[in-house]
């Protein structure tokens, strides 16, 4: 068969050079964002004990991410990790890592990508007032939640402590 061999490697939340030891959850969208659906086999919520997953996917370009939690916030869960494309040739044995941020970086990204987008917040008529008050609310959140050494070093790319 000239199916491609997908392993999908997770890691430890907040840790980007260490592997998961508990269970994740892989979905594998398409480009259009619907979940994957062969030979009879749906590619979501596909458990990934200790962190990995191994799985045969037609050959195609693909979204990969994982959710700690696929009974959370619908459609997908909670605790997502970073969303990886992934080029899947015919035979090809392809290997993707998805960082599981921790809940810091997450909301201090959150937080950068509000101040660096104010201009277009405006300009699709979000109130000033409303993106301040938003602003200021993720800021107080994200000092409140403990760092770790990833992203306190990070901190000085400008992400909040």
């Amino acid at each position: 068969m000239s199916a491609a061999t997908l392993n999908v490697w997770i890691t430890a939340i907040g840790d980007p050079c260490h592997i998961s030891s508990t269970e994740w959850f892989v979905n594998i969208v398409d480009c259009e964002g619907k979940v994957l659906e062969w030979c009879g086999k749906v590619y979501g919520n596909l458990p990934a004990n200790c962190g990995h997953l191994q799985v045969e996917v037609p050959p195609g370009c693909y979204a990969v991410f994982a959710v700690e939690n696929p009974s959370g916030i619908p459609p997908f869960g909670n605790q997502l990790t970073h969303i990886q494309i992934v080029r899947a040739n015919c035979c090809d044995h392809v290997c993707v890592t998805l960082f599981a941020p921790s809940a810091h970086l997450c909301g201090s990204w959150f937080g950068t990508a509000l101040r660096g987008n104010v201009d277009g917040f405006l300009k699709a008529g979000v109130p000033r007032q409303a993106l301040e008050g938003a602003i200021e609310a993720v800021n107080n959140v994200v000092k409140a939640i403990p760092t770790n050494a990833f992203s306190t070093n990070l901190a000085g790319f400008g992400l909040p402590r």
